[in-house]
């Protein structure tokens, strides 16, 4: 459980890689609200009016889209983060937000959060940045997505978490979310099926180690040289 001290610190020297200024770290401090959420708890559903906005203070939340018969994994957070930008247009959620462990968030409203950002608008260049930053996040999945080959969208995918979910360890880099085969699925846009053949071909190739929903990424440059000989493969292909 952080403190009020804690809590200043971490939003002075890890949000928005420090570049907050005092007002605006007194400003969350004297109107935010922190909120614990419990494993497997939403915060807000697709569709739920936009008028809170958060940041992410310790635990992990899922961002996806649901639909009828599917969900899509858009994203997972790591602390500190503030989301979801986009509610700044006064526009409903636009995806659902899980806490994946237990969660601590900073609840802000959303409309007292915009009439502080407008008296202070040179720190709006701030959350451009970080804006622009998820933009090209979403533009790399979109083109992984649109990839045709499955080997070469999960290969991308667990590249991707191993880079900003993983940790070092003596075997390899663990990536630190439990993921399932339909939790991997989800991500990429594959069926179930075929992401637990493709995990199974690299169990079986040395590049991955699995233990329950642990997976390890053995070697990354060996995941790399994986990715781009399939991405080649493709192209030729074209």
């Amino acid at each position: 459980m952080i403190n009020e001290q804690q809590l200043g610190d971490l939003l002075a020297n890890k949000l928005f890689s420090g570049k907050m200024t005092p007002d605006f770290i007194h400003f969350c401090l004297t109107h935010g609200r922190i909120r614990r959420y419990a494993s497997k708890q939403y915060l807000y559903f697709s569709g739920d009016e936009g008028n809170t906005v958060y940041f992410l203070i310790s635990g992990r939340i899922r961002l996806y889209l649901m639909g009828e018969y599917t969900e899509k994994i858009i994203r997972v957070l790591n602390p500190p983060v503030f989301f979801p930008e986009i509610i700044l247009d006064g526009k409903p959620y636009p995806h659902a937000a899980l806490c994946i462990e237990e969660t601590e968030v900073l609840a802000i409203d959303r409309q007292t959060f915009m009439r502080f950002m407008e008296k202070n608008p040179s720190l709006l260049w701030i959350f451009y940045c970080e804006l622009a930053l998820d933009l090209r996040r979403s533009y790399r999945q979109i083109r992984n997505l649109s990839l045709g080959d499955a080997r070469l969208r999960l290969g991308a995918k667990l590249f991707a978490l191993a880079h900003v979910h993983g940790q070092q360890a003596k075997n390899g880099v663990i990536i630190t979310i439990p993921l399932s085969a339909t939790e991997l699925a989800g991500m990429c846009s594959l069926a179930r099926e075929s992401v637990s053949r493709i995990l199974a071909e690299l169990k079986e190739a040395t590049i991955i180690e699995i233990k329950k929903k642990n997976i390890t990424v053995l070697d990354m440059e060996n995941l790399r040289i994986w990715i781009h000989e399939r991405a080649a493969r493709s192209r030729s292909l074209d």
